[in-house]
């Protein structure tokens, strides 16, 4: 039986192919996607792109990325499928279809680009449902106030569906859809006042965090402050302005540096050392290993930096920690003795035992039982060998 193929599948160079202006301004021109790439430079490309030639020129409405890596990795002709579509309008509805549940992840950024066009297209068509409703209700029902209220309820209820009906095709919840809207309009309308510095800064706030990026555009005594800084170079991104406007300084993070250790002027807790050493800095905290004097373990506490009232203290501990990095590095196919010795490393200082400890993993102890473990293993392996040679040879 021949085999029947997709008349509408080609193959065609990716020096005639046009990517559609929305994948661009959606999805970026340039994506980093190694694994695809990876596995187009394997494999090639194994599904089609998707095209319209609706204008006489090819437009690719999904697959942009395959389109890059092809002409990346310089191959010659590229898989494309023809798709039928009546107008611009119809192009733009395929792009947004073909990239619904695109691999790869989006940016929030993304997913709201996505949710506009959603909404555009939805609400419309809920409108005309509920046109359709009303006049069903008019002819069946006198009282205008009934009709006016039920009108109403009717709208309410719409736009609710629509907001659902987004959220949903966003993988988002409809609260966060809702925080996020609020953040992707002043993204928009920053890019409109050409605030180019402004719009990298939030859209990358937005990324990491819908929530923190509501919250910072909702608090607008600090949010426009902030955008003025950013925009005159002041500063680098929103968490820089917000540690700024809070704390007075431009970057309240800048003096610390992972390792160090602090003295503080008062014990956070009466259990804990006064001596914590930084082992994290994150966008919010920076981030100390205390020790528990009660029982002797780690513990960790996040500090905002106008929290921390401590200074800076010479390193208690520097010929330890150069052992423990030796030691890391001489054990690093043993996982318990790996896990050992960087909680060791997150201490401001170690303990007499811990000194003991380390002393011991020092010595030859761990050597010799190796040693006497693999001539145990090849004892037995001889003596199994010999039974077995012995019942072969029965």
């Amino acid at each position: 039986m021949s085999e029947v193929k997709n008349p509408a599948i080609v193959y065609i160079s990716p020096a005639e192919l046009v990517v559609h202006p929305k994948l661009i301004e959606i999805y970026g021109e340039n994506e980093e996607r190694p694994a695809l790439e990876k596995s187009i430079s394997e494999k090639g490309i194994l599904e089609s792109l998707k095209v319209s030639a609706r204008t006489g020129v090819n437009i690719v409405l999904a697959g942009k990325c395959r389109l890059q890596i092809a002409r990346q990795l310089g191959i010659s002709t590229v898989k494309v499928e023809f798709v039928e579509s009546g107008s611009p309008e119809e192009d733009l509805k395929l792009v947004l279809d073909f990239n619904l549940h695109r691999e790869g992840g989006k940016t929030h950024y993304q997913k709201f680009h996505e949710g506009q066009y959603w909404e555009s297209v939805l609400r419309p068509q809920a409108k005309e449902r509920q046109r359709q409703s009303a006049r069903r209700l008019n002819q069946s029902n006198d009282s205008n106030l009934n009709h006016s209220v039920t009108e109403s309820k009717s709208q309410l209820e719409k736009g609710k569906r629509v907001i659902q009906e987004v959220s949903e095709n966003l993988n988002i919840s409809v609260g966060s859809y809702h925080k996020g809207k609020k953040v992707f309009e002043l993204i928009s309308q920053l890019r409109e006042l050409e605030k180019f510095k402004a719009v990298v800064a939030l859209e990358m706030e937005f990324n990491r965090s819908i929530d923190a990026a509501y919250k910072f555009v909702c608090n607008q005594d600090i949010c426009y402050q902030v955008i003025d800084l950013l925009e005159a170079d002041e500063i680098g991104s929103i968490g820089d302005g917000i540690a700024w406007m809070l704390n007075g300084e431009r970057n309240p993070f800048r003096r610390f540096q992972l390792d160090q250790v602090y003295q503080f002027k008062k014990r956070l807790r009466p259990e804990l050392e006064i001596v914590g050493r930084v082992i994290g800095i994150t966008n919010e905290f920076v981030v100390f290993g205390l020790r528990n004097l009660g029982n002797m373990s780690l513990e960790i506490v996040n500090l905002r930096p106008r929290q921390i009232d401590a200074e800076l203290q010479d390193e208690p501990s520097a010929s330890q920690r150069k052992r423990i990095l030796n030691l890391m590095q001489k054990f690093s196919d043993v996982f318990p003795v790996q896990v050992s010795l960087t909680e060791l490393l997150k201490l401001p200082n170690l303990t007499d035992k811990e000194e003991v400890l380390l002393r011991m993993y020092e010595s030859d102890v761990f050597e010799k039982t190796w040693e006497d473990y693999k001539t145990q293993m090849k004892a037995m392996e001889v003596s199994t060998n010999r039974k077995k040679d012995k019942i072969c040879a029965a």
